[in-house]
C-alpha cells in the first residue's frame, strides 16, 4: 500500500484498487476538508464486488469495478457516501437504515460533493433501508 503523503494524516492500514479506481478513491479523499480527516477512523480501500456498488464493512471500503463504469459524477458520489459513512463509524456489519443513509448523504453533502449525490441518488434511486451500511 503506497497512499503517501498527500493523504495525510489519512491511516490506511490495506490498499488494493487499479489505477483507475485510485483516481477515483483520490479524488474524493483530497476533497473532503482537511478538518475531518484527522478525525478518520483507520480504514481500509478493496477493490471487489460489492452488491451495493460500493460499501463500508468493519473499517473496509469496497468499491465494485462496476463503478468504473458509471458516468463519473456518480461514482463520485457513491464514494463520498461511503467515506461519509466510514467517518461516521456506520457499516459495522448487516444492513444499514434509512437514517444512516441520509447522515451519510448529507455528511458527503457538507463536504462538497453535493452535485454528485444529487447525481448518484438520481442514477440509483433514493436510499432503501435495504441498503449496505
Amino acid at each position: 500500500m503506497d497512499i503517501d503523503s498527500e493523504l495525510e494524516p489519512l491511516i490506511v492500514s490495506n490498499y488494493e484498487v487499479s489505477a483507475a479506481m485510485d483516481n477515483l478513491v483520490r479524488h474524493v479523499l483530497m476533497v473532503i476538508p482537511d478538518s475531518y480527516t484527522e478525525e478518520f477512523p483507520l480504514f481500509s480501500v478493496f477493490e471487489a464486488y460489492s452488491p451495493w456498488d460500493a460499501h463500508v464493512e468493519e473499517g473496509k471500503i469496497f468499491c465494485d469495478p462496476k463503478l468504473l463504469n458509471m458516468p463519473r459524477d456518480v461514482a463520485i458520489g457513491a464514494l463520498a457516501h461511503e467515506f461519509a459513512h466510514l467517518f461516521l463509524r456506520h457499516g459495522m456489519g448487516g444492513k444499514g437504515d434509512l437514517r444512516k443513509e441520509h447522515e451519510a448523504d448529507a455528511l458527503a453533502c457538507q463536504w462538497r460533493f453535493t452535485e454528485e449525490v444529487k447525481a448518484m441518488r438520481q442514477y440509483f434511486g433514493p436510499p432503501t433501508d435495504q441498503q449496505g451500511g
